[in-house]
C-alpha cells in the first residue's frame, strides 16, 4: 500500500510537471496553459454532463425496483474521470478522458467488475451488511466458516 502511495503522490506528479516542461518547451509555455485550460473546462462540462445522465439512469432503475450497479460504477468512474481533468497534466487528462467518455468508460468498468468478480469468489473481497438496532445480535450466530444459526419469523 505504500508503494501505491507513494507512486501517486511523489512519481506521478514529478513525471506530469517534466511532461508540462517538455511539451511547454516545444509547443510554447502559453499553448501548454491553454490546453490544460482547456482539458479542465472541457473535463468538468463532460463530467457534468455524464454524471447527469447516469444519475437519470439510477433514479429510472431505482423507480423500476432495480439495483442500478452498473450505473453507480459508471457514476464513481465518471466522477474520477472529472477529478482527473481537473488536475493539471497530461497523463492524468489523458487517463480522466478515458473514464468520462462512455465508449471507454465501457471497458474500464467491465475491467473493474472482472476485478472484483474474481476477488470475490478468491475470498480477498468480503461484503458486509449490518441492520440496524440490537436485534442482528439475537437473530442470527456464526458457528462455522460457511454456517449460521439463525431464528426467522414468517409475516
Amino acid at each position: 500500500m505504500f508503494s501505491i502511495l507513494l507512486l501517486l503522490f511523489t512519481v506521478v506528479p514529478a513525471l506530469e510537471i517534466y511532461l508540462l516542461f517538455s511539451i511547454g518547451g516545444q509547443i510554447g509555455g502559453l499553448y501548454t496553459l491553454f490546453i490544460v485550460l482547456l482539458t479542465g473546462f472541457t473535463g468538468a462540462y463532460l463530467a457534468k454532463s455524464q454524471g447527469l445522465q447516469i444519475l437519470s439512469r439510477i433514479q429510472d432503475d431505482l423507480s423500476k425496483g432495480t439495483v442500478p450497479a452498473n450505473e453507480f460504477i459508471n457514476g464513481l468512474l465518471v466522477f474520477g474521470g472529472g477529478l482527473l481533468l481537473l488536475t493539471p497534466g497530461f497523463l492524468t487528462d489523458i487517463l480522466g478522458i478515458t473514464m468520462v467518455f462512455p465508449v471507454t468508460r465501457m471497458m474500464i468498468s467491465h475491467f473493474f467488475k472482472a476485478y472484483f468478480e474474481r476477488a470475490i469468489k478468491s475470498g480477498n473481497v468480503k461484503f458486509y451488511n449490518y441492520q440496524s438496532g440490537p436485534s442482528q445480535a439475537d437473530t442470527h450466530r456464526q458457528v462455522g466458516p460457511d454456517t449460521y444459526e439463525a431464528e426467522f419469523k414468517k409475516k
